[in-house]
């Protein structure tokens, strides 16, 4: 029997094998056959096997779909291409059930016709799920907004050329709110029709009770809210109108059509757990990670909005997924027991499990933004009766509430210690080791971080460029929701010695302008400290613009030659050294006979300077100047100035000494 057995798992292995080595595509088999051109729908097959666990896993390391809760011991279901199949039934595949895809509206259509009292209507296609949330956004304009993202970041639209919206729920929706952020994403894959539901069940679940029920009130206050019911346009409006079974988007990539949007995430999109290479299987991961306009307009959104918690609507299977596939994760432990606490509150029993593939949006979202990030496999089917969809979406609404009120283990803002700018910080746990790549850092509009830990005591490592490394120790429980405000301080270099200016002599008692310069290496504001020599100083003066040129006043009492020194400092109280004196000599005016010949007269408000020519002047060390600059007081003066003269008694004092004169005799 364990011989029939191995013969057995040989056979499928050849024949998976020789498929795997035949080009996707239109082909002919070796017997002269055509495969069915890929233009034909997909099908739901049931594939008859004796241990169709083990067939199922060679199909998934095929590329297949697989569905992962259709395995029982002697059957599997897959959907596969018109290629796929015709090629299992060539390679004599027992089969015993073929479903071809065919439009959703059709079969919407018979089922309301086969019983007219059908209520609600049915599900909706794309245009009509965007129409109901504007109507929504209408009828609630201070709680919910509709965005176009394809807009706002400036990515390309999707292949077929429509956008991607989503609905912001804020009790300020008009604001950019420091508060976390918290995304319900549904039907990366378009065949999954009821996530659209369950996204649409929560708007209005948070708009219509928003003010009535606490907890809904509390969710909406606390948070900035974002739903975005269909990730898949292109592909849902296929499948809606051509083929239920679709699951890519529908960008053509030779010989294949279509992205699995949920295995072109850059997030472990080549490890050996990522989606398939060959763009005819249903999972094709795509030709590069971010392939798709899809995928770069939800990594900007999420870099933009650095998701605290993500909801990813799937199904089937009712189960919560988390972690990763084929990599490994530190905290898969603390991962594995929060996903059963999420499945337990959303109805599904505490039924958990790591994801079937890497490069998946949640796992992005757990790796990049240190999001608390869950995949939700949703229902049994992905096309049950509308009704039973709606009675879905009512199962895990209070898994969305439970994850509202899962506190944050670690929350804060990381800013500048002197200016209090939001920093944008790597934060690494000194004491683990993340594998991947993986990394957490604050965001840039608030500085706002966030951190989901199990429970222990661990050092922050924080760093950025231009500030001085920070370690922080927190201890944290399985209950804790702990808020740390951290400060970073800027690597600085001092200002620059200052540079003055000014006049060199002055009148004791008169006041004199002077200007300071200082520049700062890291343009920080600065200040100053002069000491003007005669004992008084103006103690720290600004803060000033680094470099900006800085006027101020003083004056001397006494006749005497002054050194001015001066120093500055920036904000963060880092010193210049002092700067050279600078010398003002400062003399006092007496009371002068003065008698003689002068030259280059000038009056500048109450003073009159004048170079002496042959001028007697008394009392002086010298009897009659020659030359040299005098200065006299307009304000006193009993005589006569002229240009050329000057006879009288005045206020006067000597600015330069004379070169040549007669001394006066002893």
């Amino acid at each position: 029997m364990k011989l029939k057995t191995i013969a057995l798992l040989v056979c499928i292995l050849l024949m998976i094998t020789s498929y795997a080595g035949i080009a996707p595509g239109n082909k002919t088999l070796s017997d002269g056959n055509t495969v069915p051109h890929a233009g034909e729908t997909n099908s739901l097959i049931v594939l008859k096997a004796g241990d169709a666990s083990t067939v199922a896993s060679l199909l998934v390391a095929k590329g297949f779909d697989v569905l992962e809760n259709s395995i029982q011991d002697h059957a599997v279901q897959v959907i596969v291409t018109p290629t796929e199949l015709y090629y299992l039934q060539h390679q004599g595949f027992e089969i015993t059930s073929i479903t071809p895809g065919r439009p959703f509206r059709d079969i919407q259509y018979e089922q309301t016709s086969e019983n007219p009292t059908f209520i609600p209507p049915g599900y909706s296609d794309y245009t009509e799920i965007i129409n109901q949330m504007n109507t929504t956004a209408s009828t609630y304009p201070a709680l919910c907004q509709v965005y176009d993202l394809t807009t706002t970041y400036g990515v390309p639209p999707t292949y077929e050329g429509r956008h991607l919206y989503a609905m912001k729920i804020s009790d300020n929706v008009q604001q950019d709110e420091d508060e976390p952020t918290f995304l319900i994403v549904s039907c990366h894959h378009a065949r999954e029709i009821v996530t659209p539901v369950i996204a649409l069940y929560a708007i209005t679940q948070l708009t219509t009770l928003y003010g009535n029920n606490p907890e809904i009130t509390a969710a909406v206050d606390g948070n900035e809210i974002w739903i975005t019911p269909v990730w898949n346009p292109d592909g849902y409006e296929y499948m809606y109108n051509y083929d239920n079974w679709w699951r890519k988007n529908r960008h053509p990539y030779s010989p294949g059509i279509g992205v699995d949007l949920n295995r072109n995430y850059p997030f472990g999109w080549d490890s050996s757990g990522g989606g398939s290479p060959d763009p005819t299987d249903e999972t094709y991961r795509g030709p590069f990670p971010a392939s798709e306009a899809e995928t770069q307009t939800m990594i900007a959104f999420s870099t933009d909005q650095h998701f605290t918690k993500v909801i990813d609507y799937h199904s089937s299977g009712r189960e919560v997924l988390y972690g990763y596939c084929a990599l490994t994760h530190p905290f898969s432990n603390f991962l594995r027991s929060e996903a059963i606490s999420l499945s337990t509150a959303s109805g599904y029993g505490g039924l958990a499990r790591i994801p079937s593939a890497d490069g998946e949006n949640y796992e992005m979202q757990l790796a990049i933004n240190g999001s608390y990030a869950n995949l939700i496999e949703t229902h049994t089917s992905f096309q049950p009766t509308y009704a039973s969809a709606q009675t879905e979406a009512a199962l895990v609404w209070p898994g969305i509430l439970w994850m509202f009120q899962r506190p944050i283990s670690l929350i804060g803002h990381i800013r500048n210690a002197i200016t209090e700018e939001p920093l944008v910080v790597s934060i690494k746990l000194q004491e683990i080791t993340f594998p991947n790549g993986e990394y957490f850092m604050s965001e840039p509009q608030y500085g706002r971080y966030h951190l989901f830990l199990p429970p222990g005591t661990y050092t922050l490592n924080l760093s950025l460029d231009g500030y001085y490394p920070k370690l922080q120790q927190v201890t944290v429980t399985q209950t804790s929701a702990q808020v740390l405000e951290i400060m970073m301080q800027p690597i600085n270099t001092a200002p620059d010695t200052p540079i003055v200016n000014g006049p060199t002599k002055g009148i004791s008692g008169e006041s004199y302008n002077y200007t300071f310069m200082s520049s700062d290496p890291d343009g920080n504001n600065v200040f100053y400290y002069i000491d003007w020599g005669d004992g008084t100083n103006t103690s720290w003066i600004g803060p000033y613009l680094s470099g900006e040129i800085v006027t101020t006043s003083h004056s001397w009492i006494n006749e005497d030659r002054y050194p001015i020194k001066t120093k500055a400092k920036d904000i963060i109280d880092a010193e210049s050294g002092w700067s050279e004196p600078f010398h003002v000599e400062i003399i006092q005016l007496e009371t002068t006979i003065l008698l003689g010949l002068i030259r280059n007269r000038i009056e500048s408000g109450e003073f009159i300077t004048f170079n002496a020519s042959r001028l007697l002047m008394l009392p002086s060390s010298q009897l009659v100047h020659t030359s040299g600059e005098i200065i006299i007081s307009q304000n006193y003066t009993f005589g006569f100035i002229g240009q050329k003269v000057i006879i009288g008694v005045f206020k006067a004092a000597v600015l330069s000494e004379t070169t040549g004169f007669y001394h006066q005799p002893s």
